[in-house]
């Protein structure tokens, strides 16, 4: 039994009236004895830890106090080394505690954070002025800590618990609004204005909306496996031969939420640029990679070099206030897949969506009217192509 004791030369009727300090002694889960001191003036709190420790002994939750005194940054680094990450996820994750934890809950003990201290911070990520989605990932990313903290038995309570949360595939994602979407003029823009490398990879994702990590890491070995189709399997990281973000490039074989790939349609528009693709960038190394550095030879091209080259087509070509991205060209595949008439399912399936959930959370309010984003011959013949392509599939 955990006993409240003193070390002292005074006589124990002497305890509650000397000036040392009082030591709780007990045994841990395991058997091994262990002390904690509390002020001479603490003994009521001497004695609570004293009842706690044989309670949750009792009741098999016992937890070392001293590992809830380590801070929230100790106890972060640890959970970034649990398991196996990407190196791009552990950035991330570093640049989220950087930007958004360390200042409120940093030098915190890991033990003395509730639910009610996340609630603060996210009105403090309210205030501050962060959209709700990016709240609720961060949210996200919180309470999986938390929990990896009352698991590894750091904390005795798992604070994130009460925590509500929704996830990847609830309102963490917002509808995309009308003004984000490109017109076929303003992509047909941007491609004339795009360096002639990189005039292919606005149709790759405008056609095939393919993100642009993928559209970078095109190759001809998949897109030759079916014809009328491509493979979508790998993508681009920018973690590779010069380590560390933005210094070295690499594809890994696993795109986003899927290890397994997906095909998407490639209509005869897109198929015809590629051609062209072809015909003056033979692709290189032994899948046929379609984009090479521009610095050094059988090298993938940076993340960081293409988005100034899309800044320098969206500026040439007048776009500057419009904010685009190359993530608008997967807006404006699927606007023009919906205008088309293809299922929300089918929709969510080429685009490589985690669940149909997402599609409808993001593009669903575009059926209503949809036809009128599919005017004019090109984008009849791109509907044409992607019902073609519907029956193919089906």
């Amino acid at each position: 039994m955990a006993s409240v004791i003193k070390r002292c030369e005074h006589k124990v009727t002497q305890w509650p009236r000397c000036k040392h300090s009082w030591v709780v002694r007990f045994r841990d889960a395991n058997g091994d004895q262990k002390e904690e001191s509390f002020p001479h003036n603490k003994k009521t709190e001497a004695n609570d830890l004293a009842i706690k420790v044989e309670n949750d002994k009792r009741l098999g939750v016992y937890v070392d106090r001293k590992h809830s005194k380590r801070t929230f940054e100790d106890c972060w680094k640890e959970w970034l080394g649990f398991g196996q990450r990407e190196e791009s996820t552990l950035v991330q994750y570093k640049s989220i505690y950087k930007n958004h934890f360390a200042e409120m809950f940093g030098s915190r003990r890991i033990g003395s954070i509730t639910a009610s201290d996340i609630t603060k911070w996210e009105e403090a990520q309210k205030e501050r002025g962060f959209k709700p989605y990016g709240i609720e990932g961060r949210k996200v990313v919180l309470k999986s800590f938390l929990k990896y903290c009352y698991e590894a038995e750091i904390v005795p309570k798992y604070a994130g618990k009460t925590i509500a949360v929704n996830g990847r595939n609830e309102s963490a994602y917002r509808p995309v609004e009308d003004h984000e979407i490109p017109t076929t003029s303003e992509v047909m823009a941007i491609y004339e204005a795009m360096r002639p490398v990189y005039k292919s990879s606005i149709w790759i994702q405008a056609g095939c909306g393919l993100r642009v990590g993928e559209a970078l890491a095109f190759s001809q070995s998949h897109l030759s496996r079916r014809e009328g189709w491509y493979f979508v399997q790998n993508q681009l990281t920018n973690f590779g031969k010069n380590d560390g973000a933005n210094r070295g490039t690499n594809v890994k074989n696993e795109p986003k939420w899927s290890r397994k790939g997906r095909w998407v349609p490639v209509p005869s528009s897109v198929a015809e640029e590629l051609e062209k693709h072809r015909a003056f960038w033979e692709p290189w190394g032994e899948p046929g990679w379609y984009y090479e550095s521009e610095t050094y030879q059988n090298r993938h091209p940076s993340r960081t070099t293409y988005t100034d080259r899309w800044n320098d087509a969206i500026k040439k070509a007048g776009l500057e206030e419009s904010a685009y991205t190359p993530k608008s060209l997967r807006h404006y595949f699927a606007s023009m897949a919906i205008a088309a008439g293809v299922p929300l399912w089918e929709v969510a399936q080429w685009m490589g969506h985690s669940s149909t959930k997402v599609t409808e959370q993001v593009y669903a309010h575009l059926v209503d009217g949809a036809e009128e984003r599919i005017t004019g011959a090109f984008e009849a013949a791109l509907a044409d192509a992607f019902r073609s392509r519907l029956k193919v599939a089906a």
